[in-house]
């Protein structure tokens, strides 16, 4: 209990006190700490950091002028985020690194392959979003920094400027080629188009001509025509019926002129119309098996045969100017007939198409629907496609030229003039503190593990009674030498170490 109020007790004059009395812990510790953080500074072989600063602009002419034909994200922090991202892994791959590797060796000293040189040079090339005023990391930004590390300030520079270049060059030929890629998409796709509506309009030619009169086009001119046709078949028809009955008369007319001009010639044919006559009226009183009707067929046939044969005989070419006319005027019938009974029969084929037409028409309308509206898709389609081509070859040029969205150089690397890494200040500023806080430690536990009475103070803790008097401590000529002797030791040897430090930071300068 008494302890525990003498040490609650302590104030600042008594830890003043303390250091006071500690002083030499404070003195070596601190200096010491500060050497060896000095040391480590600029022993620590230095690594130089070239920065260039790259950021996507966007395109030098709008995009209602001319399109792009690479899709780019509406968001433009996603798009600059993914944008970099994806260059990032296009370029530092091993081939693109193995070709700088062997263009610049960045590491001359490094016992490394060109595989080991190629991942070195990975891993000491780093890549963030920096504000593009600023140049100060940010998560949302378009532009980006790329850092390469390096012992060598100059190679850090020249490799930055190599990596620079390589982003940039990839980004303006990656556009190009997904701008000539698109064009040459498009250009194949027109392509296979053009095939395609080759083929359906052959098949459309081909439908058209099979079924081109049942085609729904045709179908006021098929239900016309036939009409028209049945209009004519019935005429046609008529004047069938008429001529028949004219080559009927005419032909019972020529039958009863002879054709030659002999009495007997006219006598027999006389008589074989006169017995036809009265066969005809016999027939039709009596069978067919009555003794007058057979009587008057054996008289009418042998009639027939005698007149024949005497006319034969008479002259073989006819001379009656009236046979000779009704027999004119039979042939002309004749020929009317076979005009009309021609006729009839186109007619009527013609009908017959025009309704075969008509019954099909609902089949072939459903066929031809489909042909067409698949023959107007692939047309809608190439039309699309020849706007995209047109498009696509603007968009190529405009990539070609670098006036699209494009990657610009806001800040080329430069040789660096301190080194990034290590951080000299901050290691001697945290040997400064790590020597306070060592010394300071090292004075409070030293005291508090020494029982030595030190002045009054103490004394009256421990005798619990006020001292009359104090007598201070005297030192002698030999104390005073072997102090003086001590502290030209100590005083050498923070020389020499001064002096080591000193040379050192001025070769690593």
């Amino acid at each position: 209990m008494k302890t525990e109020n003498l040490a609650a007790a302590k104030t600042l004059g008594d830890y003043t006190r303390l250091l006071r009395r500690r002083w030499i812990y404070l003195a070596t510790i601190i200096p010491a700490t500060m050497l060896v953080a000095v040391f480590l500074a600029f022993v620590l072989p230095p690594t130089y950091q070239a920065t260039g600063t790259i950021m996507l602009e966007q395109p030098s002419l709008p995009n209602t002028m001319v399109a792009s034909t690479i899709v780019d994200p509406k968001d433009d922090s996603t798009h600059a985020g993914q944008q970099l991202e994806l260059t990032r892994r296009k370029v530092m791959t091993e081939d693109s690194l193995l070709a700088l590797v062997k263009e610049l060796n960045p590491y001359p000293n490094a016992k490394l392959g060109p595989h080991g040189r190629a991942h070195q040079l990975e891993e000491d090339t780093s890549v963030e979003h920096v504000d593009p005023v600023t140049f100060k990391p940010t998560d949302d930004s378009p532009a980006f920094a790329i850092h390469y590390n390096n012992p060598d300030p100059n190679i850090a520079a020249a490799m930055g400027k190599k990596l620079v270049d390589l982003f940039l060059a990839y980004n303006q030929r990656s556009r190009a080629e997904q701008a000539a890629e698109g064009n040459k998409f498009l250009q194949a796709q027109s392509r296979e188009l053009v095939a395609s509506m080759a083929e359906m309009e052959h098949k459309l030619a081909a439908f058209k001509q099979k079924y081109g009169d049942a085609l729904p086009t045709e179908e006021a001119r098929n239900v016309a025509g036939a009409d028209r046709a049945q209009r004519d078949l019935d005429g046609f028809q008529r004047d069938i019926l008429m001529a028949e009955q004219q080559e009927s008369l005419l032909q019972l007319q020529m039958n009863a002129v002879s054709p030659s001009l002999t009495a007997a010639v006219g006598d027999w044919r006389t008589q074989l119309a006169k017995l036809r006559a009265d066969l005809a009226d016999a027939q039709t009183k009596y069978t067919p098996d009555h003794p007058d009707v057979k009587q008057l067929k054996r008289a009418v046939a042998d009639l027939a045969a005698q007149g024949v044969a005497s006319e034969a005989a008479s002259s073989a070419k006819p001379d009656n100017p009236e046979y000779l006319q009704t027999k004119a005027q039979l042939d002309s019938i004749r020929s009317q007939l076979a005009v009309a009974r021609a006729n009839a029969a186109r007619a009527r084929q013609e009908l017959t198409t025009y309704q075969h037409n008509l019954a099909t028409a609902p089949n072939v309308e459903r066929e031809y629907l489909q042909i067409s509206r698949d023959y107007d898709a692939a047309q809608g389609r190439y039309n699309d496609i020849q706007t995209k081509i047109k498009a696509a070859a603007l968009s190529e040029s405009l990539e070609g030229e670098s006036r699209g969205e494009r990657f610009s150089l806001m800040k080329a690397p430069a040789i660096p003039t301190s080194p990034y890494s290590p951080n000299r200040l901050g290691i001697i500023l945290l040997g400064f503190v790590l020597g306070c806080g060592v010394a300071i430690g090292s004075a409070v536990l030293v005291d508090s593990s020494d029982a030595t009475v030190r002045g009054v103070d103490d004394l009256q803790e421990v005798m619990e009674v006020t001292p009359v008097g104090a007598i201070p401590v005297l030192f002698n000529h030999a104390d005073l030498r072997q102090r003086r002797r001590k502290w030209a030791v100590a005083l050498s040897g923070f020389a020499v170490a001064t002096a080591l430090v000193a040379v050192t930071v001025v070769l690593r300068w």
